[in-house]
């Protein structure tokens, strides 16, 4: 999956939220990143490789955080 950096961003924190608000019931700021680094290591999407933005992003769609914008997923692929 190739999309831009910002996309990348986007796609995380909405799909991180969507995660939270399902596991926890409730979405902050401070729990967005406490999950993110977490999971990755670091606390910003700022500082993720390529690689572990494009690994984050495919975890968040195995798991089904991500269904709702799936189609602006495919939209995005093809015009990167």
């Amino acid at each position: 999956m190739l999309l831009h950096r910002h996309t990348y961003y986007r796609l995380i924190h909405h799909g991180i939220k969507a995660l939270l608000l399902d596991r926890v019931g409730h979405f902050t700021e401070e729990r967005y990143h406490q999950y993110l680094h977490t999971t990755t290591g670091k606390s910003s999407c700022f500082t993720l490789s390529l690689e572990e933005l494009e690994s984050m992003v495919e975890a968040l769609v195995s798991s089904g955080y991500l269904d709702d914008v799936s189609d602006v997923i495919e939209l995005y692929q093809h015009v990167a």
